[in-house]
């Protein structure tokens, strides 16, 4: 365990700790050196490095409320390591990170389980980006963790987390369905608003259209501004939803503990910016530069899709536990064109402002706000 770091400032080093990192990555579009060979190589075994590290670094944190639910995930932990009933397999609704989290705590302990999450979490991303972008994947790698909740669905929103990280490492087997069908029955074990992110993904498969779905999203932040408290109070009352009591309450406004991030039901303008960087990156590659690739074209599909079932619960509380359903997805929408193909003569250091840009938000949010 890491208890000799101060844990009121265990999440600000992290969060220097990527803005060095983003830097770096930016120095090295701005020397034009990112895509040499040589840096290739050497930005990948980095990026193993900084894989192990993170993971031990998120796994073994101390059990305290400046990580959010982790005490609640502690306390969970501690019944289960305290009952004198043997392991026994449980049908629950989250089946696989509850009976996961048992075993653990009867044949384990707390932060073997925590570092555990950590590698399923980061490991899937990690090995997404390989799939993806092959000897390239550091960037990409760089881009998911300087996203502004990374962190948070690391130590709070856990088994959100574990879910939607696993959902984006099934989306790089979409040619080997099975494989692709086993990772979200595990991801929907770990998570089930993972159910979203597939029927989701079903649909832009079939039907791929861009220009549906961002017209789709934009009709959606119409209709939320001016209807959006009469859509959650229907969502709300309808019998599917009532089955599931956390989302109920989001929408209801009855569930306000657990997270200081929003506890107002306000429209999201902050949240909604963040979330149209998105769309405006995919828009521009899509429809301004013709950028034919079938893969982008569907998980930027994707994105709208879901990013546009939170926009028309904005005002929900912890809506950003909705929003973050289509944030996982966002850095790959982001940096996927800028690593697949070379649209500019100094396309290196367009990459640059670009990184500087997708990190701006989180720079704000995770650094600057907590130093003021």
């Amino acid at each position: 365990m890491f208890d000799f770091i101060p844990v009121a400032d265990y999440t600000l080093y992290f969060n220097i700790t990527v803005l060095i990192l983003v830097l770096i990555a930016v120095w090295q579009c701005h020397t034009g050196s990112v895509f040499k060979d040589d840096i290739v190589l050497l930005n990948a075994g980095w990026g193993c490095i900084v894989l192990v590290a993170l993971v031990l670094y998120m796994g073994q944190r101390q059990v305290s409320v400046f990580f959010g639910d982790t005490v609640n995930y502690a306390h969970g932990f501690n019944i289960y390591a305290n009952s004198p009933l043997p392991f026994q397999w449980q049908p629950k609704k989250e089946w696989l990170f509850d009976n996961m989290m048992q075993w653990f705590a009867k044949y384990s302990d707390i932060h073997t389980f925590f570092t555990f999450c950590s590698l399923i979490y980061i490991g899937s991303l990690w090995l997404a980006m390989k799939r993806i972008f092959k000897g390239y994947y550091y960037i990409p790698f760089i881009v998911i963790i300087s996203m502004f909740t990374f962190w948070t669905y690391g130590v709070n929103g856990i088994r959100n987390g574990l879910g939607a990280s696993l959902f984006i490492l099934a989306l790089t087997y979409i040619e080997n369905l099975p494989v692709a069908i086993a990772i979200c029955i595990v991801a929907i074990g770990m998570h089930t608003s993972v159910l979203l992110m597939i029927a989701a993904a079903g649909l832009a498969w079939f039907v791929n259209n861009s220009y549906y779905y961002l017209s789709g999203w934009l009709l959606s932040v119409v209709v939320s501004y001016f209807a959006g408290e009469r859509i959650q109070a229907y969502l709300a009352g309808m019998s599917l939803i009532r089955g599931d009591e956390r989302f109920a309450g989001y929408l209801t406004g009855e569930n306000q503990v657990g997270e200081l991030i929003q506890t107002s039901m306000v429209f999201r303008w902050d949240f909604l910016l963040y979330s149209a960087m998105a769309v405006a990156v995919g828009y521009y590659f899509i429809f301004k530069r013709n950028f034919k690739d079938e893969y982008y074209h569907w998980i930027y599909n994707v994105y709208l899709i879901t990013n546009a079932f939170w926009v028309l619960v904005v005002r929900a509380t912890y809506s950003n536990r909705i929003a973050q359903i289509s944030w996982f997805i966002m850095p790959v929408v982001l940096i996927y064109p800028f690593v697949k193909e070379r649209f500019w003569p100094d396309h290196e250091k367009k990459l640059g402002y670009a990184l500087l840009a997708f990190y701006a938000f989180a720079f704000y949010y995770n650094i600057i706000k907590t130093l003021i």
